[in-house]
């Protein structure tokens, strides 16, 4: 029997686990990367936007509220009640939302255009608040049209810049997942790729041994023949 056989197969196997290892360490590394943007989509970018959706859907509720106090409020029932849903989601939004936003905002995700919308919306939202404390007292004591004046397109301007940043972190969030999924494809397709490989290899490597042990055998029956 040849006396490479040994050397030969140490090869062979030297090579299917050399294969293995490289196609392992580069699908661990896509796989950490992969797990890497999911966190930071999980824990910044899509809490960022449920967080702007919640401030946007409170906010808006409010700017609501005064226009029902401001068209029915002649009512004190009416008037109370609306008042106790302003207040109820001006405190959601300022205890709740609120905080939340502006934390995961002061990240390094988040970009400058993102960080101007939500500007844009404070300074919409201090207008509104400022309008409507100067409002309520002046709509007590004078009546409807003179409230009117001062809430007049206060709050609306706001709610654009919060829709735009809600779509924003969104479209960022769905980017980046999809950046995901492709580093998780691409993990799996390396290691199928090494796994044919490595069966290719083995394969190779069970028809020669096979080979070398049919040649020693038939060559041992020959030479006992002969003799």
């Amino acid at each position: 029997m040849n006396s490479g056989i040994g050397k030969k197969l140490g090869i062979g196997f030297g090579v299917i686990v050399a294969v293995m290892t490289c196609a392992g360490g580069y699908a661990i590394y896509q796989l950490a990367k992969s797990s890497a943007i999911l966190r930071d989509i999980t824990e910044h970018k899509m809490t960022a936007a449920v967080a702007a959706f919640g401030v946007r859907s409170n906010f808006d509720e409010m700017v609501w509220s005064t226009k029902n106090i401001l068209l029915r409020g002649t009512n004190r029932e009416t008037m109370d009640k609306e008042l106790e849903l302003l207040n109820m989601n001006k405190e959601r939004l300022e205890t709740i939302w609120t905080p939340m936003l502006e934390k995961l905002m002061k990240g390094p995700d988040i970009d400058d255009y993102e960080k101007q919308l939500y500007e844009q919306f404070q300074r919409q939202y201090a207008q509104f608040n400022d309008a409507w404390t100067e409002a309520l007292p002046v709509y007590q004591s004078q009546g409807q049209e003179a409230a009117d004046k001062i809430m007049r397109d206060r709050g609306r301007g706001g709610l654009g810049p919060l829709l735009q940043l809600v779509r924003s972190l969104r479209e960022t969030s769905l980017m980046q997942m999809e950046e995901a999924c492709s580093r998780i494809r691409t993990a799996v397709t390396v290691i199928l790729a090494a796994f044919v490989v490595a069966m290719v290899i083995a394969v190779i490597a069970v028809i020669y041994v096979v080979r070398q042990l049919t040649a020693a055998i038939e060559a041992v029956s020959q030479h006992r023949r002969d003799t």
